[in-house]
């Protein structure tokens, strides 16, 4: 069973953070570590964690919620109860809380056992992402990854271009490059990503890419993006 790379938040207040870190550690997890919000951005960007552990006294701040939200979108969160016991393990059965489905913790964890398990549940069933939802009206609908075209900023929203059909998210290309998290999709300009799977072919000459039947521009700023993630023979 293989072990979930695993980003840990670890704000200055929190009180638990290195009991936690060293335990998976010598348990044998890739721990790695944030505690401001600009970090764990970051960090979640270049190392793509399989499993983010979430103090749950962060809840109520605001400079951490839409951190919470672009990462959740994309990785099992694990939130951890604010009298969360980081003590040595036990062979406590009862005290570990877990979940059918890995990634779904709606109720923060108390003790190591707890944690242990549940990372062991998502080591054992894979953590691969290969859809996301967005509300229509008053309904959830499941967009898979392969079927997006291209997404172009358009305002405060973002137009997700499929086959025969668009949906609007708030969101920024940022945000959305980073809950997509795939390297299939490449930021060609300001305004525009690309899933390189749909290119049909790119212009050179004339600095565009097209695919599902547009031709969308890549700016000269980007075109070095573009080009390293392309094969070519």
């Amino acid at each position: 069973m293989s072990k979930a790379k695993v980003l840990f938040i670890t704000p200055a207040s929190a009180k638990t953070g290195h009991g936690v870190s060293q335990a998976l550690t010598n348990l044998g997890y890739e721990v790695s570590s944030a505690s401001t919000p600009e970090e764990t951005v970051l960090t979640a960007m270049e190392l793509d964690p399989q499993v983010i552990i979430w103090p749950d006294a962060l809840n109520g701040e605001n400079a951490w919620s839409r951190v919470k939200n672009i990462l959740e979108s994309k990785n099992p969160l694990i939130s951890l109860a604010n009298d969360f016991n980081a003590a040595a393990l036990e062979d406590d059965a009862a005290a570990v809380q877990t979940s059918e489905t890995p990634g779904a913790v709606n109720v923060p964890l108390a003790t190591m056992n707890a944690l242990v398990e549940q990372l062991e549940q998502i080591g054992a069933h894979g953590t691969g992402n290969h859809q996301f939802y967005t509300k229509v009206g008053n309904k959830l609908r499941r967009i898979e990854l392969d079927e997006i075209r291209y997404i172009q900023v358009e305002g405060k929203y973002s137009a997700i271009q499929l086959e025969s059909r668009q949906y609007h998210v708030k969101a920024s290309l940022k945000d959305l490059l980073l809950i997509l998290a795939s390297d299939e999709f490449v930021r060609v300009s300001r305004n525009f990503v690309v899933n390189l799977k749909h290119i049909d072919h790119i212009d050179v000459y004339q600095s565009t890419v097209h695919v599902a039947g547009e031709d969308v521009p890549v700016s000269r700023t980007y075109k070095d993006n573009l080009m390293k993630n392309v094969r070519l023979l």
